[in-house]
């Protein structure tokens, strides 16, 4: 006997809420998988968020160096982590797959680099008053009223020596340090070398590729790293020297300059110039000066011609310029010349610092 139609539909319809509710289930089962893996993802970003931190950005022996602490619980994928120098991605160098939680990484960036607007003080090494410091190559050189103190741009002090009143350092192939009478040279190990230019009452000096320059109250010379004397000029005040895409002499208010020859190319007379105490430059700059006026600002100078000012919070004696600006007198400031580094991890956060 066959099923009645009301029966047939009533199974059928019986056996569909089952499938709708199997459905149901399931759909359920998955928005909820799908809305705990969010949860967790949602977490993870937090978390590393607050991961990254940027401990110091430097310029080292050829390469911008960016130290950066993984502060979190989380290890990270270096090779998904991408580097990006004023808005353009570019490739870096670092040691290791991964970056494990507590833990510091250096990474390294083949490129040049120009003065930017953020000027902020990234770090500062505590050594008293009236000291000098000049950054060259791999250590920041801090000379005290007595002493000779190199350091790692982490602030670790590598070595030392004792010095006879010292007036300045500078470095190149050597150590140099002018003191009252004389030049010592030592390596880069601090270990002594020879000693020149004798009763030249030399106190401030630069060198580059073999040539030694230097300026008493009333000369500027050229030396040779044996201590031969190549040139000299007549000064009515010298104060500094500093040596970048042309050498650069402080003479009163008044600027010289000169190619590595000491050949006389042109002056900069400027009426902002009102008391400048020292200047310097970067070879890896175009022609740039940065002259330190009147303890609390920086005037620049591009190819000979006014450029633009810093403003300073602190009050310096000395500056240097190697990636970053280096004010020194009261200890040892770093202050950035405003590259902007960015670091973007696997995950899309990131943390940007500066040059």
């Amino acid at each position: 006997m066959g099923m009645s139609t009301t029966a047939a539909f009533g199974i059928i319809f019986t056996a569909s809420l089952f499938m709708m509710g199997a459905l149901i289930n399931s759909l359920l089962y998955s928005y909820y998988n799908i809305n705990e893996a969010l949860e967790d993802r949602g977490e993870m970003l937090k978390g590393a968020k607050e991961i990254m931190e940027i401990d110091r950005v430097v310029y080292n022996s050829s390469n911008i160096e960016i130290v950066v602490w993984n502060r979190g619980s989380t290890s990270l994928d270096v090779e998904k982590i991408s580097m990006i120098l004023n808005g353009t991605i570019v490739d870096f160098t670092t040691t290791g797959n991964f970056w494990y939680p507590q833990t510091k990484k250096r990474f390294f960036v083949a490129s040049d680099y120009d003065v930017g607007e953020e000027h902020s003080i990234q770090f500062a090494l505590s050594l008293g008053e009236d000291v000098i410091a000049t950054a060259e190559f791999d250590k920041i050189y801090v000379l005290t009223t007595s002493h000779l103190y190199a350091y790692s741009y982490e602030g670790v002090k590598i070595w030392s020596i004792e010095v006879n009143e010292p007036k300045d350092v500078c470095v190149d192939t050597y150590v140099f340090i002018a003191n009252a009478s004389e030049i010592f040279e030592y390596d880069k190990d601090g270990n002594y070398v020879r000693s020149i230019a004798d009763d030249l009452n030399i106190t401030a000096i630069d060198a580059y590729n073999g040539m030694l320059y230097g300026v008493s109250n009333t000369t500027f010379y050229l030396l040779d790293y044996q201590g031969n004397l190549i040139k000299s000029y007549v000064l009515t005040q010298g104060k500094d020297v500093c040596v970048g895409k042309y050498v650069y002499v402080l003479d009163g208010s008044n600027i010289d300059k000169y190619d590595y020859q000491g050949n006389y190319i042109s002056s900069i007379l400027d009426a902002r110039i009102s008391n400048p105490l020292k200047i310097s430059t970067d070879l890896n700059l175009p022609d740039t000066l940065f002259i330190l006026n009147n303890g609390n600002e920086i005037l620049l100078y591009r190819h000979g011609t006014y450029w633009k000012s810093i403003s300073l919070e602190i009050e310096a004696t000395n500056i240097d310029i190697y990636g970053k600006i280096y004010l020194s007198g009261n200890g040892v400031k770093a202050m950035n010349i405003g590259l902007r580094v960015k670091i973007v991890d696997e995950y899309g956060n990131s943390v940007y610092g500066y040059l």
